[in-house]
């Protein structure tokens, strides 16, 4: 019995090992099945029943909490691998619930507010798998809580640092306890300060109320009387949840300690240490100033008048300083004198029981920048050749200051952008680098400043630079001054010059920074705006440069260029902008057509006057000029035209307008003839002559278009005239124009529409706006009802218009199951122009087809293909084309039987099909309602299977209609393979509307 006993003992010991080896395992997850919902208060406890231990913790309506949602499997067991989405729902209608989250190694936590008080639920459902039930949580209450309640205070003269008891309670919105609230309570004192310290700042309350001491450090004697302090007590996670004590008055402590406070800090009464901020860095040998108050172990300001000492552990400072306090305060100017970190120390010499202080560790640098120091340049250098410099940052001893990291900005006597660079960083007090000058002189020099006020500053010495090689020419007016090294090379702006009076013009041999460069002696040529201005042609430098007597006549914006003969490869220059005014009204000038105003020159016109035709009218223009022919406005002058062919047709007086008259003219006599023209105004006014040769020549018409491109439907200008021989516009002929538009290239007839086709010419000659729509080169032939020769116009080239529509077909317009189709998109304008060379893009809209592109471009006729597979099954769907902002849709049908067939078609897909796996759809279309009898025979006419439906009913429908067969014959047995007959007849009312046959083939 006793070994037996012991057997039992020893089994049940292996026993309990292998229990306890497996209990230490972690037990492997099954597939996840279900959601836990864990509140704050409870853990995951797998493999017990409810799968969690712990009782959920009250919560409050309007304070979030966190809920854990995690993916278990059936004993609980957390299933890592799932990431499904997680909506968190509430039985607490007004909750405010998180959005949607996936889970994170099977686990996610979701903030949940309850907004009303009760007993809820939170859930947790999976959007990802439906076949999860919603996890629920337990139950947990939810807290109304309105805020906190402080007791009535009696005694409103409290002291810092000395602990008052006090109680709060959590109240709801009537102003009852809301018993059950146990949470985590923060407080806060509140003086006109600003906030105080208090202690504790957080109390926990139980039951809902705490009770216990609070101690307030920061005094506020403001308002003796009411008191300006207040505790608040808050929750951190509904900072609205809150409540304000009665207020109350806190007086300093006893007198206890010296403060100090340095430049950089802020006094802070009630503090832990006092203040804020940290010590600001000082400069070695600088006064600064350290403020010194009496206050209470809290650092609360309080009255004294000991005598109090400011030493400091730097051997260097101006200490000790001595002084007495005013009211509890002081101010010591002091400065700190060693490079390092230094610290102050105030002590109270009436009462050593006072506790001094240190203040923290005090930055000091070495003295501010006093000026800068540049290193000797040598003399002599070239423009535009760099120059190492350096450039240092010292104190007033000419020491550099090693931590300097200004900026500084270097300014040249040869003037501003003449020296690189003009603006230079410092890094440990210096900086060196490349300068080049770029302005020549015998004295040059520079100096740096920075951007203080007023700013350090230092001088270089003076040096000599000398030009670089000749490189270009430099013209300069009066009024202009010579700047080497300067953007432009001079400064000032042209003097404006009279019209007839000679000036100086100065051209000068420069580098390539506008440096005079001496000893050049070649020949420059000359030309101006003023084709008529009075200088020489060419000229030679002597020295470098030449001064040349310039007259000039055209009144206006005129310039002057320069250009080198002897070495054309150097640069040339252009000068700035002159006015030019004109002189008084002082003469009359007549132009005849093909003439134009030329000021300066002797006749005061350019250009030839054109041969009219005898006995038709032309047109002279008057001008009032100036002693140089330049026009001058505002003249009213009365002016008359005469001539020397005694049987000429000539315009009546005329007063000018403005200083300008147009006048119609009529020669009757072949020949030169002279007009001239005289003021009958002012008749000692002298006018002027011109000749014009009258001829007799047959007449023509002449057609131009401007511009030579136009898009269709954009306008574009044709003008059409009748001329003679000599080019001159016959004023008295007024036809009647008809076009007419031909291919510039065909000269076929032109395939778009002209605007306008017909009008009528004003005094021979008129401008229309025409449009054109085809995209094609054109030029338009003019005829008139007067007989005149014919005119062909220029070419114009009409390209396409804007983008206005796209166009999108299929080939085939149907497609059979997973068949393709070309699409085709054409981009064209409004008049149908198709738009070559712009982006199309293609896609499916909806259906299960695909589509490639074919182009990525369209094509000279505006086209872009894509090819388009269709899927296996039927549907119609859309595809679309898109280029820009223009979009075109098209539904395309995917069928096995043609959509457009008419009734009696018939056909069957699969063809052939394999029974008994699959089966056969045999589709027709009936032009109206039918009884139809479908029959199936084999090729040699013996009766496979017989159906029929009835009219109105599927398979007896107008239109389409499907019927299967599984390849079985009437008796239910699969047919044998090889060829069949269906044959399909509808008989209507009274007729027979159908008998169909198709072929059907069978592969077992």
């Amino acid at each position: 019995m006793v070994s037996r006993a012991l057997r039992v003992v020893r089994v049940a010991a292996a026993l309990i090992v292998m229990i306890t080896a497996f209990g230490t395992a972690v037990a492997q997850a099954g597939p996840y099945s279900r959601l836990q919902v864990l509140l704050p208060g409870e853990s995951a406890a797998p493999g017990t029943p409810t799968g969690k231990s712990g009782t959920p913790n009250r919560q409050t309506a309007g304070v979030p909490f966190s809920v854990t949602v995690r993916a278990c499997d059936s004993g609980w067991n957390l299933v890592p691998g799932t990431t499904s989405a997680i909506a968190i729902l509430a039985s607490d209608a007004s909750a405010t619930l998180p959005p949607s989250a996936q889970l994170a190694g099977g686990t996610g936590t979701f903030s949940v507010t309850f907004n009303a008080g009760g007993t809820f639920t939170v859930f947790a459902h999976d959007q990802t798998d439906n076949t999860i039930p919603d996890g629920a949580s337990s139950a947990v209450q939810s807290l109304v809580l309105q805020g906190f309640r402080f007791a009535t205070i009696s005694q409103k003269h409290k002291y810092a640092g000395t602990p008052d008891g006090t109680t709060i309670t959590a109240i709801d919105p009537n102003g009852n306890t809301v018993t059950g609230f146990s949470g985590q309570v923060h407080l806060r004192e509140i003086t006109s300060f600003g906030d105080g310290r208090i202690a504790p700042e957080y109390v926990t309350f139980s039951n809902g109320q705490w009770s216990g001491n609070v101690t307030m450090f920061r005094a506020d004697e403001s308002s003796i009387n009411r008191g300006n302090v207040n505790m608040y007590a808050f929750l951190d996670a509904a900072p609205a949840k809150n409540g304000t004590s009665d207020p109350f008055v806190v007086h300093p402590g006893p007198f206890a300690r010296i403060q100090l406070v340095v430049p950089g800090q802020s006094p802070l009464p009630g503090s832990v240490t006092g203040v804020v901020g940290s010590p600001a860095t000082q400069s070695a040998g600088r006064a600064f100033t350290a403020s010194v108050w009496s206050t209470d172990a809290y650092w609360n300001p309080l009255p004294s008048g000991d005598n109090v000492r400011l030493t400091s552990n730097d051997p260097n400072a101006s200490t000790p300083l001595t002084g007495t306090l005013t009211n509890g305060f002081r101010q010591f100017s002091v400065s700190l004198g060693t490079v390092g970190t230094q610290t102050l120390t105030i002590a109270d010499l009436t009462n050593g029981s006072i506790q001094g202080m240190t203040s923290p560790g005090i930055p000091v640098i070495p003295s501010g920048v006093d000026h800068f120091v540049i290193s000797t340049i040598a003399s002599p250098q070239v423009a535009g050749v760099p120059v190492a410099v350096t450039i240092r940052a010292t104190d007033s001893n000419g020491n550099t200051i090693p931590n300097y990291a200004g900026d500084a900005v270097l300014v040249a006597n040869t003037g501003a952008g003449s020296i690189t660079p003009e603006f230079i960083t410092f890094a440990a007090g210096t900086w060196s680098g490349p300068m080049v000058f770029k302005g020549a002189g015998g004295a040059v020099s520079f100096s740096a400043a920075d951007f203080s006020a007023p700013p350090h500053i230092g001088a270089s010495n003076t040096f000599a630079v000398n030009p670089g090689p000749f490189s270009g020419l430099q013209v300069l007016l009066p009024g202009q001054t010579a700047r080497g090294g300067t953007a432009d090379g001079k400064e000032g702006d042209p003097t404006p010059q009279q019209a007839g009076t000679a000036f100086t013009l100065t051209v000068r041999a420069v580098d390539a920074y506008w440096n005079l460069v001496g000893g050049i002696a070649d020949s420059v040529a000359l030309g101006s705006s003023d084709a008529f201005a009075g200088m020489p042609s060419r000229t030679r430098l002597n020295g470098g440069q030449a001064l040349i007597p310039t007259t000039l006549y055209r009144t206006g914006s005129q310039r002057i260029w320069a250009s080198d003969i002897t070495q054309p490869s150097i640069r040339p220059d252009t000068s700035s902008a002159v006015t030019v005014g004109g002189g008084p009204f002082a003469r009359v000038l007549v132009l005849a057509p093909g003439e134009f105003p030329a000021p300066g020159t002797p006749s005061g016109r350019g250009g030839a006057a054109t041969d009219q035709s005898i006995n038709y009218a032309f047109n002279v223009t008057v001008l009032a000029t100036d002693t140089w022919w330049n026009p001058v406005g505002g003249v009213t002058d009365v002016v008359r035209i005469t001539s020397d062919d005694p049987l000429a047709v000539l315009p009546p007086d005329q007063a000018l307008v403005d200083g300008q008259a147009e006048m119609a003219v009529r020669l009757a006599r072949g020949g030169y003839n002279q007009i001239t023209v005289a003021d009958v105004t002012r008749p000692s006014m002298p006018g002027s002559s011109t000749q014009v040769r009258a001829i007799s020549s047959g007449f023509h018409l002449e057609a131009a278009i401007v511009p030579a491109t136009a898009r269709a439907g954009e306008p574009f200008t044709l003008t059409v005239k009748v001329t003679n021989d000599a080019g001159s516009v016959i004023q008295e002929i007024n036809s009647f124009v008809t076009l007419e538009v031909q291919n510039a290239s065909s000269r076929g007839p032109g395939r778009g529409s002209l605007l306008t086709t017909q009008f009528q010419l004003l005094q021979g000659q008129r401008a229309v706006s025409e449009t054109y729509t085809f995209a094609e080169p054109i030029v338009v032939v003019a005829r008139d009802d007067a007989g005149n020769a014919p005119a062909t116009s220029n070419a114009i080239t009409i390209t396409p218009g804007p983008a206005s529509q796209i166009v999108l077909t299929s080939a085939p317009p149907w497609v059979g199951g997973n068949k393709h189709a070309t699409l085709s998109a054409r981009l064209v304008d409004a008049f149908d122009n198709g738009i070559a060379g712009q982006p199309m893009v293609f896609s499916v809209v909806t259906g299960a087809g695909s589509i490639t592109p074919i182009d990525s471009l369209t094509a000279a006729d505006g086209v872009a293909r894509a090819d388009f597979l269709s899927p296996r099954q039927p549907e119609t769907g859309r595809v679309r084309a898109s280029s820009s902002s223009l979009i075109a849709d098209l539904d395309l049908q995917t069928a096995f039987v043609d959509p457009n067939a008419a009734g009696g078609y018939a056909s069957n897909y699969p063809n052939p099909f394999h029974p008994p796996s699959e089966q056969t759809t045999i589709a027709y279309k009936l032009d109206d309602h039918a009884t139809v009898t479908v029959r199936i025979f084999t090729l040699s006419g013996n009766l496979v299977l017989q159906r029929r439906y009835a009219s109105g009913d599927p398979g007896g429908r107008a239109g389409l209609n499907e019927v299967s067969w599984d390849g079985k014959n009437g008796e239910g047995r699969v047919v044998a393979s090889g060829g069949y007959i269906a044959l399909i007849e509808a008989q209507g009312t009274g007729e027979t509307l159908h008998v169909i046959r198709h072929k059907i083939a069978v592969v077992r």
